[in-house]
This record gives C-alpha cells, sequence and structure tokens, in this order.
C-alpha cells in the first residue's frame, strides 16, 4: 500500500474507533440507567442503537476531521514517526473531553432530562470542590470511564503505529505519479464520505436534534443520540432567533394568557396584610405526589396539606433545569431558548422580579437555599430580582449538617429558615428552594433505614423531604405570622421517570402546584385550568391586590379564568400544551402537530379540528415571537390592560 495512502486509512480507522467507543457509552447509558428503560419495546431500543450509529458517524468524524486534513498533506517518508505520534496523541487530546462527556451523561440525563450541550457547561462550576463526592458516590461507574477511556487512548495508538502489511513509498517500475495520482483519488473519496457522515446523509439539511425525535418517550430519543454531536451542534448556533408573526402588536398580546382578565378575587381579598412564602421542591415531579394505584405515597404530608390547599390538577415546569424554574417563579421568565436566562447575556436586560414589586411595597423579601452560596447563581439573580436578603449555606455557617454534595440538608435548615423568619419584619415575601431530593440521593446517616427505598433512588429522598416539611409546617403552625400567610408549594423541574404515563413530553413537564392558606378561604377556581411556574408571580401580586403599569403577559394569575396554555421549548423543538390538545412544532419545520391531551405519547395526530388547531397555533406564535422581540428588544414588559 502506498504510504500516504496507508495514513489516510488509518485515520479513518480512528474514526471508526470512536463510533464503536459511541457503542459502549450507548450500552453504559442504558444499563446504567436500566430501571428507566426496563419497560421499553425491545425492539425499540434496538432501533434506537441502530438510529443512533447515523449520529456516531457525524461525531466521529466532525473530531477526526483535523486529522484527515493533516492526511491529506504529502508528509516525506522520514516523518512517518512525527505523523505517527501527532497523529494520535491529537486524537487522545481531542477525543477524550469528549469522550469523558459522553460516559458522564450516563448519570448526568438524570439531572436535566437531555444531553449535554454547549449552554450545559455552566454546570462545571457548581461541581467544583465536588468531584471526589461524585467520584465517591458514583464509583462503579468512575471506574468503569477511566478504563474506557484508558483503553481509547490505547486502541488509538495500536492502531496509528502498528504494521498494516507492505507500505511502499515509491514505485519500482517508474509509476510513482500513478501511485499519487491514485492516492488523490481516495482523498477526494476520503473528502466526500467525510461531508456525507458529517451531515449525516444526502438530505437537504445537516441532521440536528432533531431528527433524534423518533420516539415519543424523550429518553429513547436521549439514547439515539451522542453527548459529542449535542455539544458540536449546540456550539455556536444561534441561542435565539428574533420571530415574527404577527405585524399588529395588539392581536399577539390578545393570544397569550396575560390578556386574561377578571380575578375571581376581586372584592374578597383579606382586608389584614398577608404574607407570602414560596416552597420550590427540588426535582419534585408530578408523578412523585401521592399514592400510586391506591399503593404506597413517598410524600404523606403533602398529601395531608394538598386536601386542604387549592391543587391545581395540571400543572406544569417552565424548563427542565433548576436554574430555568427559579427564574420562572421568582421573575415569570420561562426558559423558551436553550440558554437559562440567569447564565444568558440577556440576564442584563431590564426585569422586574417578585421582589422588586413587594419591596416598594413595603415587603421584607428574602430568598433561602441550602445549596453554597453561588450556586446557580442564585444569589446574584435574586438582587436583580429586587430580593433584599439571601440564606444559604454560608449564613447558616454550620458545616456539620452539609451532606458533603450541594449543601446543608433540608430538615435543620428549615428549621433555620423559621429562626431566621422570626428576626424579619412583616409583611414578608420569602422564598425557599429545597436541596436534598437530588443526586446523589442521600438521606442523613441517621434516617437510612426511616425512609423506603422505592423503584427509583430519589424515592427516598423525596420521602426525606416531605418529612423534613411536615416538621417544617408543625414549628410554622405555632408561629404569629402563620394564619396571615399564603403558601405557594411548587416544584423546580421534574425528576426521572418511574410511571409509564409520565415517559413522554407532557411527563417530562409535570409538578406540583397548589396554593394554601390557613385562614382564608380562597376562591373556588376550576382546578383543571392549565397553571405553570411563571403564574406565581402574578398570583401573589393578584392576592395581594397590586396592580403594576407594564408587566410580563406570558404569566396570569390563577385565580382568573379563561382558555390558558403553557409553552416550552426543548432543543429547537416546541410544544404547547392546552387543556384539551397539545402541540409540537419545530419552528421553520413544516406544520405544527395536534394531539388529543389523552394521547399523551402522541400517537395519533388531530387533523378534524382546524379551527381550535388555528386558534392553538397562533397561541404557539403569540408566545414564541413576544419572548424572541422581547429578549432582542429588551422589552418584555407592555402595559397592563
Amino acid at each position: 500500500m502506498f504510504g500516504p495512502s496507508h495514513r489516510l486509512l488509518k485515520t479513518f480507522s480512528l474514526a471508526g474507533l470512536a463510533v464503536l467507543f459511541y457503542f459502549f457509552a450507548r450500552l453504559e447509558f442504558l444499563l446504567w440507567n436500566w430501571s428507566l428503560f426496563q419497560n421499553k419495546p425491545a425492539l425499540d431500543i434496538l432501533w434506537s442503537f441502530f438510529v443512533g450509529l447515523r449520529f456516531d458517524i457525524s461525531a466521529a468524524l466532525s473530531v477526526v476531521a483535523p486529522l484527515l486534513l493533516v492526511a491529506f498533506l504529502p508528509w516525506p517518508r522520514r516523518w512517518q514517526g512525527v505523523w505517527e505520534s501527532f497523529t494520535w496523541i491529537t486524537f487522545a487530546i481531542l477525543q477524550v473531553p469528549f469522550m469523558t462527556l459522553n460516559l458522564v451523561d450516563t448519570e448526568f440525563i438524570n439531572f436535566v432530562g437531555r444531553r449535554f450541550t454547549s449552554d450545559s457547561f455552566f454546570i462545571l462550576g457548581e461541581i467544583q470542590g465536588k468531584m471526589w463526592n461524585f467520584a465517591s458516590s458514583y464509583w462503579q461507574l468512575f471506574v468503569i470511564n477511566t478504563v474506557l477511556l484508558i483503553l481509547l487512548v490505547l486502541a488509538g495508538r495500536k492502531i496509528v503505529k502498528a504494521p498494516w502489511g507492505q507500505v511502499v513509498w515509491a514505485s519500482k517500475d517508474g509509476k510513482t505519479a500513478r501511485l499519487w495520482a491514485a492516492h488523490g483519488f481516495l482523498c477526494f473519496v476520503a473528502l466526500a464520505i467525510s461531508v456525507v457522515g458529517i451531515r449525516g446523509g444526502l438530505q437537504g439539511k445537516p441532521i440536528s436534534f432533531v431528527n433524534a425525535n423518533i420516539f415519543t418517550a424523550p429518553l429513547l430519543n436521549n439514547l439515539i443520540l451522542n453527548s459529542t454531536f449535542t455539544v458540536i451542534k449546540s456550539y455556536g448556533a444561534e441561542t435565539l432567533k428574533k420571530e415574527t408573526f404577527f405585524t399588529d402588536k395588539e392581536e399577539m398580546l390578545q393570544n397569550l394568557n396575560g390578556s386574561l382578565s377578571g380575578s375571581l378575587l376581586d372584592g374578597k381579598r383579606p382586608a389584614k396584610p398577608q404574607n407570602i412564602m414560596i416552597i420550590v421542591l427540588e426535582s419534585f415531579g408530578q408523578e412523585y405526589v401521592g399514592p400510586v394505584e391506591g399503593g404506597k405515597s413517598y410524600t404523606p404530608f403533602l398529601d395531608e396539606l394538598m386536601q386542604k390547599s387549592l391543587v391545581f390538577q395540571n400543572s406544569y415546569a417552565n424548563g427542565r433545569r433548576s436554574i430555568e424554574g427559579i427564574g420562572a417563579v421568582m421573575a415569570g421568565i420561562p426558559a423558551l431558548m436553550n440558554e437559562p436566562f440567569i447564565s444568558s447575556h440577556f440576564t442584563a436586560n431590564y426585569f422586574v422580579g417578585l421582589g422588586t414589586v413587594l419591596g416598594q411595597k413595603g415587603y421584607s423579601t428574602s430568598f433561602f437555599h441550602g445549596g453554597h452560596n453561588g450556586t446557580m447563581y442564585f444569589d446574584s439573580f435574586m438582587q436583580s430580582a429586587g430580593v433584599e436578603k439571601y440564606f444559604g449555606s454560608t449564613e447558616y455557617g454550620n458545616s456539620a449538617d452539609d451532606d458533603g454534595v450541594w449543601g446543608i440538608w433540608d430538615e435543620p435548615f428549615l428549621q433555620w429558615m423559621l429562626t431566621q423568619l422570626d428576626t424579619l419584619p412583616q409583611p414578608f415575601m420569602t422564598s425557599v428552594f429545597t436541596l436534598s431530593s437530588h443526586q446523589p440521593f442521600k438521606v442523613p446517616e441517621q434516617y437510612t433505614e426511616m425512609f423506603p427505598e422505592g423503584p427509583l433512588p430519589i424515592l427516598k429522598t423525596i420521602a426525606y423531604s416531605d418529612f423534613a416539611l411536615r416538621k417544617f409546617f408543625a414549628e410554622a403552625e405555632k408561629k404569629p405570622w402563620y394564619k396571615d400567610t399564603l403558601f405557594i408549594v411548587t416544584a423546580d423541574h421534574t425528576g426521572m421517570h418511574y410511571r409509564k404515563e409520565y415517559e413522554n413530553d407532557m411527563g417530562s413537564y409535570r409538578i406540583p402546584l397548589f396554593l394554601f392558606h390557613p385562614s382564608f378561604p380562597l376562591p373556588n377556581v376550576d382546578k383543571t385550568t392549565l397553571a405553570q411556574q411563571v403564574d406565581v408571580m402574578p398570583t401573589v401580586l393578584d392576592f395581594l391586590g397590586i396592580s403594576q403599569t407594564d408587566k410580563i403577559f406570558l404569566g396570569s394569575s390563577l385565580f382568573i379564568p379563561g382558555d390558558k396554555v403553557v409553552v416550552n421549548f426543548i432543543d429547537g423543538r416546541y410544544i404547547l400544551f392546552a387543556k384539551d390538545y397539545f402541540l409540537r412544532w419545530t419552528s421553520g419545520g413544516g406544520e405544527p402537530q395536534m394531539f388529543s391531551i389523552l394521547d399523551r405519547d402522541g400517537t395519533s395526530e388531530v387533523i378534524d379540528q382546524p379551527a381550535r388547531k388555528k386558534e392553538l397555533v397562533n397561541k404557539l406564535k403569540a408566545h414564541i415571537q413576544y419572548f424572541t422581540e422581547g429578549m432582542w428588544d429588551n422589552k418584555l414588559y407592555y402595559p397592563s390592560k
């Protein structure tokens, strides 16, 4: 074989090695999370591996592309050793970081429900100083992945340095020019194959995230993808495209929840000043709350509290990450772009947080989170949202109650929160974001035998957080401010699924949301109306009778009835939920699809309700235009009606 062509084939073999690695990474992803996959059809899992090959080839060739270009060069024979060392070392430098992300995603998928993308790198700041804790908590995974990476590097070196038969560098019969001509043709073929492989085929547009959405279960779609592909595709991509569907701004606003009016509280609000307490529960998906089919409940206290509360049966998160959920609850800003608002450059835009509005009305405002200060930029964001005081693990000041990974256990932190509230003037608005129901799903040592193991590791910590809330409310009841406080309880996002009816787009956003007041009878609201995190802020202001000159029209008070919708966005795809139907749409990718809300998996498109579809499509497009224009034009607020 001609020497330069020999190098080219070896470089292609490195791409093949990377594809093989993706197979093992996908297999590890499947087996490590088998509890989530065990009820999936075997044929769907096999098909995921087959379809995933297309994405693996694209990722492998994308990373190896620089080495292919180097292999095209006519390196002299005496530089063969230099080429070999350069190639396998560069291969290791390029591949190891990407392969590490693929292996990390085996567990990271349980944090955010999606593959790692370029906008996920902020999480690296969250795990500083916690690597040893993660390694010890998932030591089996750490050992397996370390071995896989070592084998990858050694196999790459073996491929590059091992002799492959007889290699010639010049023709003995004087036909060296023909060898170079053949090599030139081989380079052309290699280039063509690489371009087609990176594009994912000969179709009009290169493959993207959307091409992996072939199943109704998001988990299977994530099994198809690999993290190298998702990082490369998301890096440098337009973070938010400004969309225009309505030239008449009034028509756009009329299609948004915020245009509804007529609160059921009008003329019935409490005469006495009221306190507000917003409780955001870490990873509390709706499926974790209450008994399953009459069986055991992991949340006995919340079940009791909900019996005395105004519970919204169709409530949704506005994102899949904590950093997105807190922004939605405290500022009414949903996660309708890839990057979280709190960590994006748009956070410099003008926005009015709940703390700002209530502070102007004489409220003392505070936010409690047992995490280490600086986590998810919460402390900085709360300042921007007008919250006066931030209480984190630093203010708590007792490392003996630290869980060793994220911060202070829920039980002691919630009790300490009560002592701090005693020092704050009334009326107050406070919010607490719990912590303990988070990877690596540990409970305090004294409670290891107290809480039941469940189908998922998180359920034990859900039971612990519920226990901590029971003790919190037992003490809060003794406080003089308790009877004059509206409690709003919700979650930041969902967690892993263990109930089949939640293994779909809808289940990926369903969270609890309910209102409890110890002494004031809340109005008889339609409990089936849609509710979402961005409704919390307008609900609080409505309850307190505070009007805003300007407001965000994406949310609406839960005391205002109407035909409401919830819009979510993930990996370039919009999902709209209404009371009767839901839509799926990739902007610029054809017509939105409409399905019955009872068809959770979205298997039968509804085509015989054109009027309703047009109505919902207009609502969806209005949300998209309002949000994208609001971000780019720094105009999220419009005059209240």
